[in-house]
């Protein structure tokens, strides 16, 4: 078993391709992968109808991570990387995301950022992005005494992502310009304890975003994504009830 950034990793999973029957690995991308991390990572940014969506890492953003400061997962089809998912320990400082969903500072040592999620296009309808999230959350909830908290970003109108983090069961906490001038939606979650949102709910257009900042400083959470004649809108709760979890 290897150790990376106090977080022992036992995660090689394998599986079959529905679309092509052909098999594939998941496995911890090695120390100097850096090279078909960015190879992949341009190949599917350059797919992309807005590559603007998609904030891309570094040859030394990715090193970093490799060099033990977080991990990266990659699906590996023979032998050729063809996805892969990142999460960081991040530094301390003031651009923390804890800050932006009022995790409190004395805890920012225990958040954890999901990075950036890739998946060739050749080997989209697989449900490997779905798979790796699981994978990455499952480990991470098995070291929670390391890792409380799970945050990251997400660009308004990545519609794909929107809907991953959601499915992850991360919320919506704040909605910020980070990055220079880019709209970013700063999700989170809380791996010890879970919430339930009950009625009444809100619903609104992804566009608005001063109503969304609103609702966000009043103790409301986007929960989920919902599509209305072409129009896209965030549906908001509040959290009724917390329980922790027994681990």
């Amino acid at each position: 078993m290897r150790k990376m950034g106090g977080i022992i990793l036992r995660i090689v999973y394998s599986g079959t391709l529905k679309t092509s029957y052909i098999p594939f690995l998941v496995k911890v991308v090695p120390r100097e992968g850096s090279g078909e991390l960015l190879a992949l990572q341009e190949s599917v940014r350059s797919a992309l109808q807005e590559p603007a969506i998609l904030q891309p890492l570094s040859a030394e953003e990715f090193d970093h991570i490799l060099a033990g400061n977080g991990l990266i997962l990659g699906v590996y089809v023979e032998g050729e990387l063809v996805g892969a998912r990142a999460v960081l320990f991040p530094a301390i400082d003031e651009g923390h995301l804890g800050n932006d969903v009022g995790i409190p500072r004395s805890e920012w040592p225990k958040v954890v950022y999901q990075e950036i999620s890739l998946v060739s296009e050749n080997v989209r309808g697989n449900g490997l992005q779905k798979l790796l999230g699981q994978l990455i959350m499952d480990e991470l909830k098995s070291r929670t005494d390391e890792c409380k908290y799970v945050c990251c970003t997400v660009a308004p109108y990545n519609i794909p992502s929107l809907k991953d983090k959601f499915n992850q069961g991360l919320a919506i906490g704040g909605l910020k310009q980070k990055y220079g001038d880019h709209w970013r939606y700063i999700f989170f979650k809380d791996l010890k304890e879970e919430f339930e949102i009950l009625p009444p709910f809100k619903e609104v257009a992804m566009k608005e975003f001063k109503e969304q900042q609103d609702l966000l400083k009043a103790g409301w959470r986007g929960v989920s994504l919902t599509e209305d004649h072409g129009e896209w809108k965030l549906i908001f709760g509040k959290k009724e009830e917390r329980i922790t979890l027994p681990f």
